[in-house]
């Protein structure tokens, strides 16, 4: 209903906020004056003035000596404690709906705090200023111009940080911007500073700030209709009120949960609730508050069909309203009052407080009550028979509804326009008043959606909680003994823990030692002890795969999976055997020979850079394996660089600088990238560095074969167990081409045919 929206934002703005810090008054009769606010604003009222009247102000000499004890010297007041006192009686003056005088006071008393100088005196007058103008006065505008001058002299003042209180003040900012934001509509900003005061108020350790805090939030819930998570948060808020028996704030509790449950349906917990807070606020005679209860009352009777109990709680809070003055509260009284005689079939007093309830509504403005008493008045003459006037009357009252966004109100007026339109004999337009209800339901749905989700984890909260609730007796009783077990299982998995610790400490050392051994061992298992270069095991392990990816990438190139010819996977091969490793053990003796292979290896790690690779192969030859995406590439390059490395290492030693290379591509049979293994190309790299030993043999200098087959060359040609013996009848039948670095005839020995061995090439 609209009624108990209009009464919760009520109780937000003007009931809810009380001060968070637990503040420490140097003379009692301020003390008791600010425990009086909530209970009996109006005996706080006459404290105050009679403690102002009472005394004199104290000059300057005075100050010092009445700030020590001020209790001394009943007839003077020091400037801090007569702000202190206009606070006190600015705020009263606010619960008492006297918004005038209220502000008069607290101007008066921020200009005393600036006269004096007492800067955190000056922001908290100024708090109680914005209080005032947003409780009293709705003013959200100039509430929030005062918050931000706060917040601006806070973060301007380096000693004010450095102070415990400015964080409640702090707080309590937050907190006042969070209710003003939420009554505004801006649901998520309200949330964010809803968050960030909770963070505040973690430091406080002030119990009545956190009521405050949990009452406030589950306010702000409550208006958005997240039902659960308001409910959780009341309830919080009442149990630590009830816990701390601070009345006022379990009578605010009261207020909210009735509040809640009336909008939930369940009116006889609502009415127990509300029961107790009008108790609380009749005995102080708190009259706001008292009215907004007794309202919300009625409302619930109402809702049961209880109409004569309605009326008479509707008059009783009708009769406080009027003595608060309040015509946008009286004048949603009056429209109430005038629904409850709809109901009853009493036509002219409807029309009568409808009338009142119509004239009030226009003098204040409220858009929102405008609209609902349009949409009663269309009710109440489609209920007389004049069935046009409410046509009209419910046309205008959907405009001003659909204008300000009240779903509800729409709601209400679709469904009353189109009996309208039925009873007019206009099915067409019933119809389309009843689809448009129907829209209206079903985009209301969709919001109620959205928080389902996170209704359902506040549901699973609230239902640990009420079994820990349940579980507190007997969990209290069991506590010694469950501590003393605790106690000794933490002991026995402390030492398991530590025990574990120490073990697998050991383990990861272990571990560790294993590791570095395992890795050096393995170096050892994969490096050539002379000359610490990668031996014939590492070429063993690795050059399968290696060649074995080669191929796969040619055959998907060449199937059309890859676009491009994959140039860098082909590879070329040089088997180097260098001479003078052979002679340098008996030329100059073992030490010298191993220190010379040691040079030698080093030598080779720091020139061969990678993608090129370098392995040990035997005692004087080595291994060359780099990638030849230069298909016209001369293997002279290769070999001039091979000597040129060779070169630059006897540069300065006197030794024989000839090398014999044999040389070979990886495809070796362009058109069979699979047909030549790794053992049979290594067999074909041992021919061709055998040839240039021979030829060595025969003209001096370094020597070097190379052997290639032609691109028409089959696979069929070389599928025999004889490497050798298929390459040299390619050799002699032309399908293997043979390049050297000499034109002398090649000798090539034939692994099954001794005697046919001269072979002329070239």
């Amino acid at each position: 209903m609209n009624f108990c929206r209009w009464l919760f934002c009520a109780f937000l703005i003007c009931f809810l906020p009380f001060s968070a810090s637990a503040k420490i008054y140097t003379t009692p009769i301020l003390a008791e004056a600010h425990d009086l606010l909530q209970t009996s604003p109006e005996k706080s009222l006459r404290i105050t003035d009679r403690y102002l009247q009472q005394r004199r102000m104290s000059d300057q000499s005075e100050n010092s000596r009445v700030h020590v004890n001020d209790d001394a010297d009943h007839s003077v007041r020091t400037p801090l404690n007569t702000v202190n006192a206009m606070q006190i009686k600015a705020r009263a003056h606010s619960l008492l709906n006297q918004p005038d005088r209220a502000i008069s006071t607290i101007k008066k008393a921020i200009k005393l705090a600036q006269e004096n100088d007492l800067e955190f005196t000056i922001i908290e007058t100024q708090l109680i200023y914005s209080k005032i103008y947003w409780e009293n006065l709705q003013n959200s505008v100039l509430a929030l111009k005062l918050l931000d001058n706060i917040d601006n002299t806070i973060s301007q003042s380096e000693p004010l940080k450095l102070t415990k209180q400015v964080k409640v003040l702090q707080y309590e900012t937050l907190l006042q911007r969070a209710v003003i934001e939420s009554a505004v509509g801006t649901e998520e900003k309200a949330e964010k500073l809803f968050s960030k005061a909770k963070r505040l108020l973690t430091n406080l350790d002030n119990t009545t700030a956190l009521i405050e805090y949990q009452l406030t939030l589950g306010q702000h819930y409550l208006l958005y209709n997240h039902y659960d998570l308001a409910l959780d948060r009341l309830l919080s808020g009442y149990w630590l009120s009830v816990e701390e028996d601070n009345k006022a704030q379990t009578a605010v509790a009261n207020l909210g949960l009735a509040t809640l449950f009336e909008q939930r349906s369940v009116f006889d917990k609502a009415l127990e609730h509300a029961t107790q807070a009008g108790e609380f606020f009749e005995h102080f005679k708190r009259t706001q508050p008292l009215a907004k209860t007794l309202a919300l009352i009625a409302s619930i009777y109402e809702q049961q069909g209880r109409y004569n109990l309605a009326l008479v709680h509707y008059f009783n809070a009708l009769d406080q309203e009027s003595q608060l003055k309040h015509d946008g509260r009286s004048s949603q009284l009056y429209l109430n009052i005038a629904r409850v005689y709809l109901q009853l079939y009493n036509y002219p007093k409807a029309e009568q407080y409808l009338q009142q309830a119509r004239q009030m509504a226009k003098k204040s403005g409220n858009e929102a009550l405008n609209a609902d008493t349009l949409l009663l008045e269309g009710k109440l003459q489609l209920a007389e028979g004049h069935i046009a006037k409410a046509i009209s009357t419910l046309q205008s009252g959907l405009l001003a509804a659909s204008r300000i966004g009240q779903l509800n109100l729409q709601l209400q007026g679709e469904v009353i326009l189109s009996q309208a339109f039925e009873q007019n004999g206009d099915y067409y337009n019933a119809l389309l008043s009843q689809r448009r209800y129907e829209q209206l339901f079903e985009r209301q749905q969709k919001t109620q959606l959205k928080s389902n989700v996170e209704v359902f984890k506040q549901q699973q909260r609230m239902m640990e909680r009420s079994l820990m609730l349940e579980e507190l007796e007997r969990q209290q009783f069991e506590s010694e003994k469950a501590l003393y077990q605790q106690q000794q299982v933490s002991i026995f998995l402390i030492s398991l823990l530590l025990v574990v610790s120490i073990v697998l400490w050991r383990r990861h050392s272990v571990a560790n030692m294993l590791q570095n051994r395992f890795k050096q061992l393995r170096t050892e298992f994969y490096t050539h002890p002379r000359s610490g270069l990668r031996n014939l095991r590492m070429l063993n392990a690795r050059l399968p795969d290696s060649l074995q990816q080669s191929s796969a990438n040619f055959e998907q190139w060449h199937l059309g999976d890859i676009i491009n010819e994959p140039l860098s996977d082909r590879l070329r091969f040089a088997l180097i055997e260098i001479p003078f490793l052979k002679h340098i053990y008996l030329e100059r003796g073992y030490q010298q020979g191993l220190e010379m292979e040691r040079q030698l290896g080093a030598y080779f790690q720091n020139e061969v850079c990678k993608p090129a690779r370098l392995y040990h192969f035997s005692d004087a030859m080595f291994l060359y394996i780099e990638p030849n995406s230069r298909l016209n590439s001369e293997p002279s390059q290769l070999a001039d660089s091979i000597q040129q490395l060779i070169d630059g290492f006897i540069a300065d030693r006197h030794i024989d600088n000839k090398v014999r290379i044999g040389m070979a591509e990886y495809p070796f049979l362009p058109r069979a990238y699979t047909a030549i293994n790794d053992q049979e190309l290594i067999d074909i790299l041992l021919m061709a560095t055998n040839a240039a030993r021979l030829n060595n043999k025969k003209e001096q200098g370094s020597q070097w074969v190379h052997l290639s087959a032609i691109d028409a060359a089959p696979a069929a040609s070389f599928a025999s167990d004889n490497i050798r013996k298929a390459c040299i009848q390619g050799i002699n039948n032309g399908l293997v081409k043979v390049q050297a670095s000499t034109r002398l005839e090649f000798c090539w020995n034939n692994d099954h045919d001794s005697d046919d061995q001269v072979n002329k090439i070239l």
